[in-house]
């Protein structure tokens, strides 16, 4: 059995605040052309299998037009495979947090072979599809995830191949913040385990990742700067995990300057002369300047930094105070956090009653100020 797996899609992600001549947001543009391109690419390889690990969209409640971009390319996808399973569970960004709210990813159950599973926990198996491949699948969306007891998952039907499907953030990826260990997965249980929530690619066993996400949607893209966007094809009768990579619009996270002695003038040569990426690219870009004293800060070249930001889709110059001002250092340390990383702090040096799980109380957290923005950005 050959299996694709892909992951973290995030359609409808919007940044930055650039728009193309039809209008749509660049970022959001951006990251639609990759999924296609994804699809694309699974197409050509045509596999017995497509999992969706969750995630689709950004929101739970997408733009028409992405909603519509997305149907017509899933249903393009499946035209071509001839109607070949593809299963999708829902993730933590495209679930509503209330229960009388329908899910959008309900829609592509009307395209032929896919099957979603937003509640859950649902093993597909029965199904004739899933008895022609000798498969199970057994899905386990978001809200499943933090409904269960606890307990491994484990193949429960008789069949040549098992699949396990997560969308959740194992303690192996981000100690910090996982929910669950990848032992409660049980990898030699399974032919496949395809993870999803955390958006850069990681392997645990030979049959078992996170492919990540297949372009820069997080809200610090500098940590995956270095790792390539895409997807994760698996062969059961070779047992060969392979990472696919996308091509997308490139994230730079620039060498750090050390300004400590140089004049405002070098210090605009220095800036220039990290900008050597080709005219035309328009990349994102991240340029950091340790020790930027309050008067350098001041004579900076306003024309260059214009010429910079031009030649990029968004250009973000740091500066960052010396350690002997302090009183500045907390000021741009406190502009810089995120409410998200806010609540994390706090959430982290916070005494809990017992029994309270700090991952389900971030988690939750998380998720209301995720829906409060989307409330506020979406269209009246």
């Amino acid at each position: 059995m050959t299996l694709a797996h892909l992951s973290d899609t995030h359609l409808g992600f919007r940044a930055y605040g650039r728009t193309n001549d039809e209008g749509f947001n660049l970022r959001e543009a951006d990251v639609m052309d990759t999924f296609r391109a994804c699809l694309e690419a699974i197409a050509e390889r045509d596999p017995d299998l497509v999992v969706h690990s969750g995630d689709l969209f950004h929101a739970v409640r997408p733009s028409n037009a992405t909603i519509v971009q997305t149907f017509r390319a899933i249903n393009a996808l499946q035209t071509r495979r001839g109607g070949k399973p593809f299963v999708l569970i829902g993730g933590n960004h495209d679930t509503p947090r209330l229960a009388d709210s329908g899910n959008i990813l309900r829609i592509f159950q009307g395209i032929p072979g896919v099957f979603v599973e937003t509640e859950g926990p649902r093993r597909l198996g029965e199904e004739p599809e899933f008895r022609a491949l000798g498969v199970e699948v057994l899905c386990v969306p978001n809200k499943a995830f933090w409904a269960d007891r606890g307990e491994a998952w484990r193949p429960a039907l008789r069949r040549k191949h098992a699949v396990l499907t997560v969308h959740a953030m194992a303690a192996e990826a981000l100690p910090e913040h996982g929910a669950f260990s990848i032992e409660r997965a049980l990898p030699e249980a399974w032919t496949y385990v395809a993870l999803g929530d955390y958006h850069v690619r990681r392997r645990f066993a030979p049959n078992a990742c996170y492919p990540g996400s297949t372009d820069f949607t997080s809200s610090n893209v500098w940590e995956e700067a270095a790792t390539p966007k895409g997807w994760a094809w698996y062969d059961s009768e070779r047992g060969e995990l392979e990472f696919v990579p996308l091509a997308t619009r490139r994230v730079l996270d620039l060498p750090l300057i050390d300004a400590a002695e140089l004049s405002a003038e070098a210090l605009t040569e220095r800036l220039l002369a990290q900008a050597n990426w080709p005219e035309g690219e328009a990349p994102i870009v991240r340029q950091r300047v340790a020790n930027a004293r309050a008067e350098l800060r001041g004579w900076l070249d306003p024309q260059a930094l214009r010429g910079l930001q031009a030649r990029c889709l968004n250009y973000q110059l740091r500066l960052e105070a010396p350690a002997s001002d302090p009183l500045e250092a907390w000021r741009q340390a406190g502009s810089a956090q995120t409410l998200e990383d806010s609540w994390r702090t706090h959430l982290a040096e916070a005494a809990l009653a017992g029994g309270v799980s700090k991952a389900r109380l971030e988690e939750i957290g998380l998720e209301l100020l995720k829906e409060a923005r989307e409330l506020d950005a979406a269209p009246a």
